[in-house]
């Protein structure tokens, strides 16, 4: 060992470090080695190989359909994938916007989506995630850390960044431009055309400028569905995956978290039927447009399914607002479905039962969910036919009173605009639409996503007004009773004009039933409430 190395030596920033073992000399040597690999960003090592990069650098293992977006990414300008869920598609945006700010001077990365929550709460949240792991698996840092926020974004001394906003104004696009400038657009099938227009008009100036679809497709036109069309099969490297394909699902266990699995393909199978709409759109990527006399889309319910597992933008004093829908066979369920404000908060389902159980029942879901010194929440009941017993227990015994109001909805009465819909149950089932399509939340269920596209309208016998399938129609479609969604219906319906006791509305706060009947215009949980979005903007505006 004499004469390898002198007793001292300058390491890091200067400092003297003795040499008096063998461990310290291995030490020293490692700190130079490491010192001279040192990874500095932005470096084009990785440029031409993404997948090296999400291996070496992240830490990452990404599985054969990712590795395919990677390296379609690297060689196209333009590419487009749709997928069933539970594919892997924020972790591959997440992959992609962390390799192209590492390998290219000036990089700017847009991460964009339909609304601030998917941004920030799956996006930005699994971007900061990947990075995190990274560091920890490889021990290469990618500086600086991420601001909280999306739109704060991650921005280096050098003037690289990565920035998420919410794809609403073509004006928040426009003006973001670079020679290295990559867009990633998730949830695609619902960005207006207009910001597809934007982002192009940003892309021309660029010498790498690319742009990446994701989604689920939902939509049977816009951008993204044509995306994916023949036309533009020259303009869009176009790419379709199916929950099928996962290594989860084809080796029947868990080899990736959070993939789709082998057991759950196989029960949407069961649940929803190979041919259908649902089980095409999410599970395996293929696009299915709704009949055209649908009351509920498709698009619709599978956006409500997706935004129950995200945060909830309605205030905690919203009032509660409960759906019975009783069961009138044997084969029937009774459902009660709870929700507050644009939320559902629980479905309980039970069978046939006697109707002081079913009240019971009733009280027992409410207290799940009502808050301390709460109004009693409004119960709305369907009280033609087997339904009249419960409601009127739940209206006369005053066991119920401290915590329920009950209201009768008879569906087969008058619309309150009669002069639109035919009977009472067509306009709660055009209002059930509205709710869901202005942010409604559902959760995964598959028995409710069926019955509510399930249900087709026509025109009136008079040729002017709307009606929609019967029960026993729907019952013909689905071998079941609508339990579910007639449920749900009447825990979104604002009965106001049908209220049948007046003694109801002195037992209501002020943001229930003030007038006899809730103000439709100053509710921003009812279906005619203005068109609130309650996600623009991250929340209520």
């Amino acid at each position: 060992m004499t004469g390898l190395a002198p007793s001292t030596a300058t390491l890091g920033a200067g400092a003297n470090t003795p040499l008096s073992a063998f461990h310290d000399l291995a030490d020293w040597c490692d700190e130079l080695a490491a010192a001279a690999t040192a990874v500095r960003f932005p470096t084009a090592r990785w440029s031409q190989d993404p997948v090296g990069f999400a291996q070496d650098v992240l830490g990452a293992s990404p599985w054969w359909r990712q590795v395919e977006i990677l390296n379609a990414v690297r060689d196209h300008d333009r590419v487009t994938v749709r997928s069933g869920h539970k594919v892997g598609k924020s972790n591959t945006a997440a992959l992609l916007a962390l390799w192209f700010y590492c390998s290219f001077e000036d990089a700017r990365v847009l991460l964009t989506s339909t609304t601030a929550r998917q941004v920030e709460d799956i996006l930005w949240r699994e971007l900061k995630k990947v990075r995190a792991r990274g560091e920890r698996a490889t021990g290469i840092a990618i500086s600086p850390e991420p601001h909280e926020l999306a739109r704060s974004g991650m921005k280096s001394d050098d003037f690289r960044q990565i920035l998420g906003f919410t794809a609403k104004q073509p004006e928040a696009v426009a003006g973001v431009s670079g020679a290295n400038l990559l867009y990633i657009v998730d949830e695609a099938s619902g960005v207006p055309d207009t910001i597809f227009e934007a982002i192009e008009g940003n892309r021309a100036g660029g010498v790498n400028a690319k742009l990446v679809l994701f989604s689920n497709p939902t939509q049977t036109s816009g951008e993204f569905y044509e995306s994916h069309s023949r036309e533009k099969s020259a303009l869009y490297k176009q790419i379709c995956i199916s929950s099928e394909e996962t290594p989860n699902a084809i080796e029947g266990r868990i080899v990736i978290p959070g993939l789709a699995s082998r057991a759950w393909i196989e029960q949407k199978r069961e649940e929803w039927g190979e041919e259908s709409g649902l089980y095409k759109v999410r599970v395996k990527g293929e696009f299915a447009g709704d009949a055209a006399n649908a009351v509920i889309s498709l698009a619709s319910v599978i956006a409500a399914v997706g935004r129950h597992e995200l945060p909830d933008p309605t205030p905690a004093d919203a009032p509660l607002s409960v759906g019975v829908d009783v069961s009138r066979y044997g084969e029937d369920e009774t459902i009660v479905v709870v929700r507050r404000g644009w939320k559902v908060l629980g479905i309980y389902a039970s069978g046939k039962e006697e109707a002081d159980i079913v009240a019971r029942r009733v009280l027992d879901a409410v207290r799940e969910h009502r808050l301390p010194n709460e109004p009693p929440a409004r119960v709305k009941v369907d009280a033609q036919g087997v339904g009249a017993p419960v409601y009127t227990i739940l209206q006369g015994d005053p066991r119920y009173h401290a915590e329920i109001v009950p209201v009768r909805v008879m569906a087969s009465d008058r619309a309150q605009k009669s002069d639109t819909y035919a009977l009472c149950r067509d306009q709660i089932w055009f209002a059930t639409a509205e709710w869901l399509k202005d942010g409604g939340a559902i959760p995964d269920d598959a028995k409710l996503e069926k019955e509510l596209v399930a249900c087709d309208y026509a025109t009136a016998a008079d040729g002017r007004r709307l009606k929609v399938d019967s029960k026993d129609i729907l019952r013909e479609k689905l071998k079941r009773s609508p339990d579910r969604a007639d449920a749900l219906a009447l825990s979104i319906w604002d009965p106001s004009l049908l209220l049948d006791d007046a003694s109801i509305a002195g037992a209501l706060t002020d943001r229930q039933y003030a007038d006899g009947g809730t103000s439709a215009g100053d509710d921003p949980y009812s279906p005619f409430g203005g068109g609130i979005d309650p996600y623009a903007g991250g929340g209520f505006q």
